[in-house]
């Protein structure tokens, strides 16, 4: 499908045009909003399991490595999310209670608590569905679960360039928040972790109005990053954050990037994920997909104004 499969970098081109899911009438729009989705219930899963932010980064670049070969029209993005951070917790030595991780997901996703009494059958039910939705994943990926993340670098640049005290105090939340960001765009599939550090470094001194033209050339050197590349990001990450869908999430603000090139704090919709992290309980992984069609008693199913508000365009 893509040209050099056996990399995990491709153009944005690539990601956009030769999508598995376009082929099966979805459009980049719609597969976009399914990123931010799958994206918001890795962030509130990892946040009700205390992990750290390098396991469920880890668990997003799972996904989307996934869906780059398999299609959101054959899949349940809550299930292949729930099992992507299943596997992340184990790569990054976080490991997590495969029945307290569905029951977790199915609460994230309904707004409610699973009572004492359901929890074993709702465990029974999935585990199943997870274990063949492992499967999948790994086949998938191609058994390749390696995955370098930018943390360490953006670190390391801070301690060499974020010397006075005043940048001290507000320059790393910024750069921390907008490499996080990052992870709900495609840039992992197309940047190396530096680029990604690069551009979250660029992002939070233009935030606090850092003198970016007196140091961004011995930045874009330690980076070894083009301005091609950095305005390329930083584009995207505008993307991110003026896109024409509301971006899901639970709590917090979210960094805006304006068109003048500040970026100021603006708070987002609280749009939390429909739908249940396992869609119905028959499924089937030998023709390369993951549905869920069954639901055992106790899980209800979706009710229609939580399926509008996942698909609610902004106001």
């Amino acid at each position: 499908m893509f040209p050099g499969e056996d990399r995990w970098y491709f153009s944005r081109e690539e990601i956009d045009n030769n999508s598995p899911s376009r082929r099966d009438g979805i459009d980049l729009t719609e597969e976009t909003r399914l990123r931010k989705a799958y994206c918001s219930f890795l962030k509130d899963l990892g946040s009700r399991f205390k992990l750290h932010q390098a396991t469920v980064a880890t668990a997003m670049v799972f996904c989307h490595r996934f869906f780059l070969r398999q299609s959101h029209a054959k899949n349940d993005k809550w299930m292949i999310a729930a099992v992507c951070m299943f596997l992340s917790a184990k790569v990054e030595s976080t490991p997590v209670d495969l029945k307290t991780l569905i029951i977790t997901s199915e609460e994230i996703l309904h707004k409610k608590v699973i009572s004492a009494e359901q929890r074993q059958g709702v465990y029974e039910h999935y585990k199943g569905l997870v274990s063949n939705g492992e499967k999948l994943v790994l086949s998938t990926l191609n058994f390749d679960l390696s995955v370098d993340l930018p943390f360490d670098l953006l670190i390391q640049a801070m301690k060499k360039f974020i010397l006075d005290e005043a940048t001290q105090g507000k320059f790393p939340s910024a750069a921390w928040k907008f490499v996080q960001d990052s992870f709900w765009t495609t840039l992992c599939l197309q940047y190396q972790p530096r680029h990604i550090a690069a551009g979250a470094f660029f992002l939070a001194a233009m935030h606090i109005k850092m003198d970016v033209k007196s140091h961004g050339e011995s930045w874009c050197q330690h980076f070894d990053i083009t301005l091609r590349q950095l305005n390329d990001i930083r584009g995207q990450m505008g993307e991110l954050y003026y896109g024409k869908k509301p971006i899901p999430t639970s709590t917090g603000s979210i960094g805006e990037t304006s068109n003048t090139g500040d970026v100021v704090q603006q708070p987002v919709p609280t749009n939390t994920c429909p739908s249940s992290v396992i869609e119905g309980g028959s499924s089937s992984v030998a023709d390369g997909s993951l549905q869920d069609q069954s639901r055992p008693e106790g899980v209800e199913k979706d009710s229609p104004d939580r399926e509008a508000g996942d698909n609610q365009e902004d106001s």
